[in-house]
């Protein structure tokens, strides 16, 4: 997937060169900006479901992105517009649940089954992200970009604990086993291996540029894929989804 993504932005950029006739330079019609955004959002369920009876706290972290990223127009009002992004992201949320399928490790036991009572769930996350998105100029000041990216998680983690509740072992009628709240007493889970490396999925975003070389910029992305591997089937399917706000500077 990767190298098709660079192909199609090598021939779009090669046929934008084409357009531009033979006295002007590719390079020199390039625009280039590096951003700082603060970033909220998190991994979250693909619906809400009536195992989630309530939200007892959510953190987000302090998350933020750092890019550097290009624009080739391709007439007075499209472009190109990609680059490379570092991004956090963080996540600390506890929920009241009742039948929620988990898989936990209290002590050398390992359980599975449904759970009544409080599930705490963090994750951190650090990724590589590569944008390619189809920019559209409404004036020399404001921009609208949409398109795709793809990401690269070089550093995952995904833990937490059911505590304060019981779990039916198996299916909902099984044997009853209950969940205190201190270590030991609770049922605690670490599903960073379970993590897919990849993802990808939609990003959107608008340009302020409310100076010669400072702007101001929305972003937002939705994860296609799942965070979790195809075959892990231990919590709900959940997918990235964060929106940023930032500031960039026209580096030319």
């Amino acid at each position: 997937m990767r190298i098709h993504i660079t192909y199609i932005l090598f021939i779009v950029m090669m046929a934008a060169a084409t357009t531009m006739g033979a006295n002007a330079s590719v390079l020199d019609s390039l625009s280039y900006d590096a951003r700082l955004g603060y970033t909220v959002g998190g991994t979250i369920p693909t619906h809400i479901g009536k195992e989630i009876r309530g939200i007892n706290s959510f953190n987000p972290g302090l998350n933020f992105s750092l890019a550097a990223e290009v624009t080739l127009p391709l007439g007075s009002r499209w472009a190109v517009h990609s680059g490379l992004r570092m991004e956090l992201g963080s996540m600390d949320v506890d929920s009241r649940v009742k039948n929620y399928d988990i898989e936990v490790v209290r002590g050398d036991e390992s359980l599975k089954g449904v759970f009544m009572g409080n599930v705490r769930i963090k994750t951190t996350q650090r990724r590589l992200t590569l944008p390619l998105q189809a920019q559209y100029s409404f004036s020399p000041e404001f921009r609208l970009r949409g398109g795709m990216f793809m990401g690269w998680l070089f550093s995952r983690k995904f833990w937490g604990w059911a505590y304060d509740g019981y779990l039916r072992e198996g299916t909902p009628v099984g044997a009853k086993i209950e969940m205190g709240h201190d270590a030991g007493d609770r049922g605690d889970f670490d599903f960073d291996h379970n993590m897919r490396h990849m993802q990808w999925g939609l990003d959107v975003g608008a340009d302020w540029q409310f100076h010669r070389r400072w702007g101001l910029f929305a972003e937002l992305t939705y994860g296609f894929g799942g965070l979790f591997k195809s075959d892990f089937h231990s919590v709900q399917t959940l997918r990235p989804m964060y929106g940023t706000l930032g500031i960039l500077y026209r580096i030319k």
